[in-house]
């Protein structure tokens, strides 16, 4: 079943192109989820990344954001989104 990401409330800015494509349940996503101040890590969210004690990352299915959008200690989800790879140019002493 696809989420729909339009209607989950504390997911941050999501771009147009995820927001007509969806995800499917069993898709993975990398996200960075936001506590409230003093909120424990919810158990079922595996962190990749501890950034500060409110703030981590984690990659989980798709369908796991529903847990997240209704977690009392989650206070806002991102996205996060693959960077374009850039080429390196020839410097002009090459």
């Amino acid at each position: 079943m696809p989420v729909n990401l339009a209607s989950l409330r504390k997911l941050e800015t999501v771009p147009a192109s995820e927001l007509a494509n969806g995800r499917s349940d069993k898709d993975r996503v990398v996200v960075l989820v936001r506590l409230h101040k003093g909120a424990s890590r919810p158990e079922y969210v595996a962190a990749r990344a501890e950034i500060s004690p409110e703030i981590f990352s984690a990659e989980m299915p798709a369908g796991d954001l529903r847990r997240l959008e209704h977690d009392p200690a989650v206070a806002s989800v991102s996205l996060s989104r693959d960077i374009p790879l850039i080429k390196q140019v020839p410097s002009s002493a090459d």
